[in-house]
């Protein structure tokens, strides 16, 4: 036993050796109880090395990447003049997968709650700002992943004080001159207000009573799936002025907003979470979903892991897309196939891009989230195309999608990936590699799509 301890040691002292920022860490007396918590375990002298091993290797991962948010703050340091006169922060945000720091003048209108103040920004934009929280860094990760899916996010920015100090996240209103935005618990009261559709008022305004009166409870069936999502529908249908067209269109992004809040985790998303805005400009109103927002709750004690809240009901995750995609697969097939054909670089840019954010043992649960989120598409998309023949006409409108993706993630390969010499950074030069394939696959796609059309005679 003695031997096998000293074994034990002597392989902790070894791997030690060979990563000296942990050397400083780990003393005599650290290095021997280790020893003998792994040799309590009973198992093999191989299975402890390979433990240690482990153990080891989730560290250097961890100083790596807490090392790597350390420099962001002398990177931002380094990019910055100092604040003009007028100007009292910097605002550092994500266009189209470029970084952009700026500065600013925010002035505080009024606070909201504790959590959140309304500003003005620049004395011409109205924002609300929150405070510095690991929640409210999701809100960053969230505006990302929504433009490389295309995927209307609120405008989102991390504020800065002179110093370089976060001082929490700012989203822009997104409601312009002549439009009004209401979250789906306001739009129930506009239609009693406004709509003469009496039936429907009757209908919705009952249900959801019932509904809010019983509290947050689990779906018991795919009824409560369906009633759940006709509910906003006949929101929709409910409309003053509403026109067929206007329905589908917020039907389809609803839809796809739902696919959306499963990808990336979101799990609080009740009725005070998504709305509509309401254009007033012409004699009758017009309507959109509004961009996404407050999608950056993707931890809940009381949710289990295959749980998320939608509208009225927890449901279960798997089942909510099963249905979505069982009845109502016309509406996000786009989507979806983006998603699935993408995965191999949408999810190592993500993974990029919460590096950036997150802390490491946040950042690891919320990564092993999106593979998982993914994968469950992934199954769940193949086993729909299985029953359905696609048509020559929907591959077209894939690939038109995919040929966009691939130009709105360049930006990201410059600005996220760099390679490096680690064994953990391998997946960023693999992406480069897949990207840089694809890009040129693109091109050659287009001139012959040139040539041939060049040989035409007209």
């Amino acid at each position: 036993m003695e031997e096998k301890r000293l074994e034990i040691i002597d392989h902790i002292k070894k791997r030690l050796a060979s990563l000296e920022e942990l050397g400083k860490v780990y003393s005599e007396d650290k290095i021997n109880n280790l020893a003998l918590k792994l040799l309590s375990t009973n198992k093999s002298l191989e299975e402890i090395k390979q433990l240690i091993d482990n153990k080891f290797s989730n560290e250097v991962r961890k100083i790596n990447h807490n090392n790597h948010l350390a420099t962001l703050k002398e990177y931002y340091l380094s990019s910055i003049d100092k604040l003009k006169r007028g100007n009292n922060c910097y605002l550092l945000s994500y266009e189209e997968g470029v970084k952009i720091l700026e500065q600013a003048h925010i002035k505080e209108d009024k606070e909201i709650n504790k959590y959140l103040k309304q500003v003005i920004v620049n004395k011409i934009f109205v924002g609300y700002q929150k405070d510095n929280s690991v929640i409210n860094d999701y809100e960053l990760i969230m505006s990302d992943i929504a433009y490389l899916l295309k995927i209307r996010y609120a405008k989102t920015y991390r504020v800065f004080d002179s110093k370089m100090e976060p001082q929490g996240i700012l989203n822009i209103s997104f409601a312009n001159k002549n439009e009004r935005y209401l979250n789906f618990e306001e739009t129930l009261h506009f239609i009693k207000e406004e709509s003469p559709n009496f039936t429907l008022k009757t209908e919705l305004e009952a249900y959801h009573d019932k509904n809010i009166k019983r509290g947050l409870k689990t779906a018991k069936s795919l009824d409560d799936y369906q009633n759940n999502l006709e509910y906003i529908f006949k929101l929709f249908q409910s409309l003053p002025d509403i026109t067929k067209k206007n329905i589908e269109k917020l039907k389809k992004d609803y839809l796809n907003m739902k696919v959306f809040e499963i990808l990336i985790n979101s799990l609080n998303n009740n009725l005070s979470n998504s709305g509509i805005i309401i254009d007033k400009s012409s004699l009758k109103y017009t309507y959109e979903l509004s961009p996404s927002y407050n999608k950056y709750i993707t931890s809940i004690d009381f949710l289990k892991e295959n749980e998320t809240i939608f509208n009225f009901f927890i449901v279960d995750k798997k089942q909510l897309l099963s249905y979505l995609i069982d009845n109502y697969y016309d509406d996000i097939k786009e989507l979806l196939n983006l998603i699935t054909d993408n995965k191999d670089t949408l999810i190592p840019i993500i993974n990029q891009v919460i590096t950036e954010h997150l802390d490491f043992k946040e950042y690891n649960k919320y990564y092993n989230d999106i593979k998982n989120n993914i994968s469950m598409i992934e199954e769940l998309v193949a086993q729909k195309k299985q029953s359905i023949k696609e048509t020559n006409d929907d591959k077209e409108t894939y690939e038109d999608n995919n040929i966009s993706y691939y130009n709105r993630i360049a930006p990201f390969i410059e600005n996220y990936v760099e390679a490096d010499d680690l064994e953990d950074d391998k997946g960023s030069t693999v992406l480069m590699a897949i990207v840089a394939g694809v890009l040129f696959i693109t091109i050659i796609i287009i001139l012959l799509a040139i040539i041939a059309v060049s040989r035409l005679d007209i």
